[in-house]
């Protein structure tokens, strides 16, 4: 099955196959919505079997039964109890009701619309408010894979950063941990988007990852961090980290991760340099690879030198899929000039997101240029 992305589907799986009990009884159709988008639907048939429709895409059939106050839907062999209060129905998994009302928005109007295909507009909603309930929807959905406690998806969530004694943190907004093929067996790899929400600057100085396998032993671990955006931010400032760590095997790993923070370091202040047009370039071929670019302004009245940036891909649902750097070193940037900076998608990274049915949509892009303090 085609998937809109595998987290979605991760979650829709286990909503999808949930009804909710009111005084007519759970048969009927049930509707999935976040942020008045249209998921998808389930029907429970009267004889007992189930229908689930994610994102518009295929069927997929399932069964269910009734005890009490406890609704057991299974699909693709998994049983998974819900609670019901003769409204709606929720899981602990999952702080998401059903209802018998659709969203205004189908989902897969929303998925046209944030890969770029041509869609068509719901009848008497404008382009600016789609525009809107799009925001609204990765805004929601973000903060309920946040602050689920399941880790069952393809990609973990980010787990929160470890305490520093007094020293400030800095908050993981987003962070994301994957495996795929390297030259000698697998790499796991974790990026994570970080803010200071401080009131004073902070020194990224260091930070470390633990990898853990199903069995809960350690598997593997990281002692610094890799390609990372700025390492100084001040209070609001956001940037990027990224560990890697070398595994024997494929599999399901859970992870620690722990970013270390200063008020004071050896380390420069900088200043954020203007980036626009960030965009994401597929290209057809196995054997090419696919580019982030973003473009980097000049405003200032004097040549600047030493410019940086960090180009980080992302799908329609925010999970960051790679992370690279470019700079121009030893080179300028004349007063009122622009450049663009080019980076190719790692082939392994490329493989690992078609074979699993991520879609890359979108680069976030941050520059810099480091003082001379």
């Amino acid at each position: 099955m085609k998937k809109f992305t595998a987290l979605l589907l991760a979650l829709c799986m286990l909503l999808a196959v949930v009804p909710v009990l009111g005084e007519e009884g759970p048969a009927g159709n049930w509707y999935m919505t976040l942020a008045d988008v249209n998921l998808g639907y389930i029907m429970l048939n009267e004889d007992g079997t189930a229908v689930m429709n994610v994102a518009s895409q295929e069927e997929i059939n399932g069964s269910w039964t009734v005890d009490g106050e406890t609704v057991t839907i299974t699909a693709q062999g998994q049983p998974v109890d819900f609670a019901y209060d003769g409204s709606s129905l929720k899981s602990d998994l999952f702080p998401l009701s059903l209802g018998r009302e659709q969203g205004r928005l189908p989902m897969d109007v929303l998925s046209k619309m944030m890969s770029g295909e041509e869609y068509e507009l719901p009848e008497g909603m404008t382009e600016e408010e789609l525009t809107m309930m799009a925001l609204n929807f990765l805004a929601e959905y973000t903060k309920i894979m946040e602050e689920s406690s399941d880790q069952g998806g393809e990609i973990p969530t980010a787990a929160p950063a470890a305490a520093q004694g007094e020293n400030p943190v800095v908050t993981i907004e987003n962070g994301t941990f994957k495996v795929n093929e390297s030259y000698s067996g697998f790499r796991g790899t974790y990026i994570a988007r970080i803010k200071n929400e401080n009131d004073v600057p902070l020194f990224l100085t260091g930070g470390s990852m633990q990898v853990f396998n199903a069995d809960g032993n350690q598997a593997a671990e990281a002692s610094y961090l890799s390609r990372t955006g700025s390492k100084y931010l001040e209070p609001g400032e956001t940037s990027f980290v990224s560990f890697y760590v070398d595994l024997e095997k494929d599999g399901e790993y859970t992870y620690q991760a722990n970013i270390e923070t200063k008020t004071e370091s050896y380390r420069s202040t900088d200043v954020a340099v203007k980036v626009t047009d960030p965009v994401f370039v597929k290209v057809e071929g196995e054997y090419n690879s696919d580019l982030m670019k973003a473009t980097v302004t000049n405003e200032g009245d004097t040549p600047m030198a030493g410019i940086q940036m960090v180009l980080v891909l992302v799908d329609a649902d925010g999970n960051l899929l790679d992370l690279d750097t470019q700079d121009l070193y030893r080179n300028e940037l004349g007063a009122g000039s622009s450049i663009t900076l080019v980076s190719t998608v790692d082939d392994r990274v490329k493989k690992f997101y078609e074979a699993n049915g991520f879609e890359p949509v979108a680069v976030e892009a941050y520059a810099w240029v480091e003082n001379d303090d």
